[in-house]
């Protein structure tokens, strides 16, 4: 495993508790560069753009803020701030008419809407859920409740500001505790939603969009409940039962893969055996299953066989990705999504296939996606209480950066600076400071030899073939190289 140090990062001003989920990176004013926006347990609320250390727009007396999201709730084409308390008051924040500027002075806030929605919310997205190309309102509650919402215009704009409310689709009540909940598109380009459950497990929530027969009266909540047709799969996936099974999960949807396996896989388009690993080592040997021989830079791993991996599937939808972010450009599949447990385990999973498990001494409570080293694919990126966070590529390669204090929320995701979207982890420590570090682009996330690297020059191989050497003969190129290094003689 690398160990890495970033070193540049911004420091921001924010006192008070943030719980995990009131803290994430968006476009809110719709100029094309994200900011920061935080809120805590006392009720404030702060949005920080570019190298400005004291926020914007500042918020107070809102109530404990469980969660905050970035998108279109309105369907207008614009994303929105929405806030939600854990007493259950909804806050809308549009910034239409409000652009912001990284010198601007620190104003209020004013919502442009609020509400009552159910209380003890946790975890709050904003996406299309259904596949009808309109936003919904999702929440997960601690009282292991999922609902859906949608912004329902009840008549002309009043004063400039819209003019409705949320009007609630879909419920679900599970029979555990809900970790997180994620959007994640199907192997045939539909969304999904994505709850975790104890023990490393998650349940998959499909909604159909309605037909047009099925019209929300916005003045009458009962006759407005949205029947549609839904479906409901858990996956238990085959390692949950070699975990604590009450143990808390996280979950992260939409990590875009390659659009071809790893080298593992056969030329016939079958995956090789897939490899896992029960022990739990150090920070120094972070223990990982993947496929085989599709990483040679982690040397010394004990592995084992499992059952062989089903037929790949060779299906490459085009569709949006789905999120808190309403900007997202368009991609292309395949995508994954990314679990981490409490006690230590990060797995990647496809089509409901472990295509990697990872297992670390640490206490995983956050997991994302991002692509760091810009090659198009996602990295999961997992952090743990006491700031120690992993950075780990599709073949299992992996990163560790080490937070210089533990935590209390983290985030990962692009930042707008200096007119540029660039890869940032974000850390909100327990002294009343954010850490914002912007520079975290590597060019691989593999542990690299010299061997490897000179491969790569035209004038290796030349001179190679000058002093009458093949390049394939590993043997005398390492005897080379060492005479090279230290001296000594070429047998």
């Amino acid at each position: 495993m690398r160990v890495a140090s970033f070193v540049n990062f911004l420091e921001f001003e924010f006192e008070g508790n943030i719980n995990k989920n009131a803290i994430c990176l968006g476009d809110v004013d719709n100029d094309g560069q994200n900011e920061l926006v935080v809120g805590n347990e006392n009720g404030a609320l702060a949005v920080f753009k570019g190298e400005n250390q004291r926020p914007i727009r500042y918020s107070t007396d809102l109530g404990m803020i469980s969660a905050v999201a970035v998108g279109d709730v309105f369907n207008s084409g614009s994303n929105a701030l929405v806030v939600v308390t854990g007493c259950g008051y909804c806050y809308i924040y549009d910034f239409e008419e409000d652009q912001l500027g990284e010198s601007s002075e620190k104003k209020t806030l004013q919502p442009i809407h609020a509400q009552r929605i159910p209380s003890n919310v946790k975890v709050m997205l904003i996406g299309d859920v259904n596949g009808d190309g309109f936003s919904e309102m999702v929440v997960a509650l601690t009282d292991r409740v999922v609902r859906t919402y949608r912004w329902v215009s009840c008549g002309d704009v009043v004063g400039g500001k819209p003019y409705g409310k949320l009007i609630g689709l879909n419920k679900w009540e599970l029979g555990d505790q809900i970790g997180g909940i994620t959007f994640n598109l199907c192997k045939d380009g539909t969304p999904s939603l994505l709850v975790a459950q104890p023990g490393g497990t998650y349940f998959t929530l499909k909604v159909q969009p309605a037909g047009q027969d099925n019209e929300l009266d916005p003045f009458d909540e009962q006759s407005s409940e949205l029947l549609t047709k839904m479906s409901l799969d858990y996956e238990p996936l085959a390692s949950a039962r070699l975990r604590n099974p009450n143990i808390h999960t996280e979950v992260c949807g939409n990590i875009k893969l390659s659009k071809s396996r790893p080298s593992s896989c056969s030329s016939d388009g079958d995956a090789s055996e897939m490899i896992k690993t029960d022990s739990v080592h150090s920070d120094n040997e972070c223990v990982a299953a993947s496929y085989a021989l599709s990483c040679p830079s982690l040397s010394g791993i004990e592995t084992e066989e499992n059952e062989p991996r089903a037929e790949k599937n060779n299906t490459k939808p085009i569709c949006s990705r789905t999120g808190s972010d309403a900007n997202e450009n368009t991609l292309e599949g395949p995508f994954g999504y990314a679990l981490a447990t409490l006690d230590g385990t990060l797995m990647l999973v496809s089509d409901g296939k472990i295509q990697w498990n990872l297992q670390v001494d640490h206490q995983l409570f956050a997991v994302c996606g991002l692509d760091v080293t810009g090659d198009g694919r996602d990295e999961v990126v997992a952090c743990a209480w006491d700031g120690n966070t992993y950075i780990v590529c599709e073949s299992t390669d992996c990163v560790r950066f080490t937070f210089h204090e533990p935590v209390n929320a983290f985030t990962a995701g692009l930042y707008g600076l200096r007119g540029q979207q660039v890869p940032s982890l974000v850390y909100a420590s327990f002294n009343n400071r954010i850490y914002l570090y912007h520079d975290i682009t590597m060019s691989h996330t593999s542990t690299k030899t010299l061997t490897d690297v000179l491969r790569k020059e035209p004038e290796y191989h030349r001179l190679l073939k000058k002093m009458g050497f093949c390049s394939s003969d590993t043997d005398k190129l390492d005897e080379l190289h060492k005479f090279l290094l230290y001296g000594g003689v070429i047998k």
